[in-house]
């Protein structure tokens, strides 16, 4: 598989048949759906590929469960194609995942509603293990008594317990690693990709679209990128991008909504992942990630500023109380936090989250032709959504099918157990490919956003002795590429340290 390489000056002497800015999610859907349909596209990231919301998640591919309480049957059908597209094409990085929720007999939540939901569920989605190898197989949807919910979930409180029931899901099981594997297919495949560029211009003639200037945030150096079309897909800064490019669009992010999740340094509550309610009807999403207690996702609305992604410190106070009051005996305590994974989300004037993504073809709207921007809003559906952008903006372009494309992927997934250490040089070997192949530009682009060594911090600190010699940095660059993990480890948590974050 070819290196993801970081070239600048041979990319700015080339001709692209299109730019995307933005290297989260919806950018790298948007670049494999462009070489399926045979163009030559360049992906710019102004700092490393899927560093931020789309870092910040739940691991969870989800087939859209919820969408049947409003009847949503559009996006209940998006979501369960979209789920079987990760569970087909992307087995290394996927896994089915049980969940379970408690019933008490209130409000909808109730055994009664339970038995024609689950399988008007599993009707709906007749199609979601159609040509899925068996062993990512999603079973049927059940109504579980009370005992069973008890052996599942022992923690569970009894109090009015009815039973439960049990659906099944997708999940990312290395997601760090499905993000750069789908980056290398369409690098594979023609694509190029720059982390830590910058795009702070728009080349313009007689009104038309010509290219990007970027500006290269390791040398300070910029740099002219040509294509005749260009898709803004910056996810919370598309607002900020578009204005760059032409003019600000405030449907593209109307409201700004901050979520956060949480891995706790304790044990999973069950094999299990866990739907349970707060006091307030807030339910709470427990994932055994790694058989660790991962839980999510709790919001706010916020305003725009440097702070944004920083969740307030009352507010993980409630999260914390809630989880206590939910899980008797669990004794959660702030100290107890290893990791917070931020994300901002778009949400409407009244503070639901929007519903549907907001694409702009600037020149519909009275400016430059071809400059588009998309604001997605849902991780799972972004390619399908990526692929109705490229569909109405190369309207005759055919796309292969990713059967075809897919065979003939070279895919490489290097699995780490929570608690994988580097014991040999073959260890070192798979950490030195990481290196050169993937565009680790910092060790912390290798801790965080290469592997899931970030994802246990204390793991992640005391293997950097063992892992030094894999950079060639002399003792000034190394201290000052800790530092910046180190700070990078704290990102989200409000006023304190994460725990395993302490001195050297």
């Amino acid at each position: 598989m070819k290196e993801i390489k970081r070239d600048l000056e041979k990319f700015a002497a080339e001709k692209f048949d299109l730019i995307i800015v933005g290297g989260g999610i919806y950018g790298i859907m948007l670049l494999l759906e462009a070489v399926r349909r045979g163009l030559k596209p360049l992906l710019l990231e102004k700092e490393d590929f899927c560093g931020k919301t789309s870092h910040n998640h739940l691991r969870t591919v989800h087939g859209g469960l919820r969408y049947l309480q409003s009847l949503d049957l559009f996006r209940f059908r998006d979501s369960i194609k979209e789920r079987r597209w990760f569970l087909k094409y992307f087995p290394e990085f996927t896994g089915v995942l049980p969940c379970l929720m408690p019933l008490y007999n209130k409000g909808i939540y109730r055994k009664s509603v339970f038995r024609i939901g689950l399988p008007v569920n599993d009707i709906l989605s007749f199609d979601r293990n159609f040509s899925v190898s068996r062993e990512k197989h999603l079973p049927g949807g059940k109504v579980l008594s009370k005992e069973k919910t008890i052996e599942l979930f022992p923690s569970v409180d009894t109090n009015e317990l009815k039973g439960g029931m049990v659906w099944y899901d997708g999940c990312l099981t290395e997601f760090q690693g499905f993000y750069i594997a789908a980056l290398k297919l369409a690098v594979q495949m023609g694509a190029k990709a720059l982390n830590y560029v910058e795009a702070v211009g728009l080349i313009r003639q007689n009104d038309e679209v010509s290219g990007v200037k970027g500006k290269d945030r390791e040398s300070g150096k910029e740099f002219a990128f040509n294509a005749p079309v260009v898709i803004n897909a910056c996810g919370p800064w598309s607002r900020d991008t578009a204005g760059i490019f032409e003019k600000d669009y405030p449907r593209l992010f109307k409201k700004r909504k901050l979520l956060w999740n949480v891995l706790f340094d304790r044990e999973a509550l069950s094999s299990h992942a866990l739907g349970l309610r707060s006091k307030a009807g807030f339910v709470y999403f427990f994932h055994p990630w790694k058989g660790r207690l991962l839980v999510g996702s709790p919001e706010k609305l916020v305003e725009k500023s440097e702070a944004e992604t920083v969740a307030p410190f009352q507010k993980m106070e409630e999260f914390i109380r809630d989880i206590n009051e939910i899980v008797s005996g669990l004794g959660l305590e702030y100290k107890d936090i290893l990791r917070v994974y931020p994300g901002v989300l778009p949400a409407e004037p009244d503070g639901s989250f929007s519903g549907r993504p907001a694409f702009i073809d600037h020149h519909k709207n009275g400016g430059v032709k071809g400059l588009y921007s998309i604001s997605g809003v849902k991780f799972t559906t972004a390619r399908l959504e990526s692929d109705r952008v490229l569909g109405r903006i190369f309207r005759h372009k055919k796309a292969i099918s990713y059967d075809e494309m897919l065979s003939k992927k070279e895919i490489c997934c290097h699995s780490m157990a929570y608690d994988w250490q580097p014991n040999g040089e073959d260890d070192l070997e798979i950490l030195k490919k990481i290196i050169k192949e993937e565009s680790v530009v910092h060790l912390s682009d290798l801790i965080l956003r290469r592997t899931s060594l970030g994802d246990n911090p204390p793991r992640a600190l005391a293997i950097l002795a063992k892992i030094r010699s894999l950079f060639d940095w002399d003792n000034k660059k190394w201290d000052e590429e800790v530092d910046l993990l180190r700070k990078q480890l704290r990102e989200g948590f409000p006023n304190q340290k994460p725990r395993g974050a302490g001195n050297r």
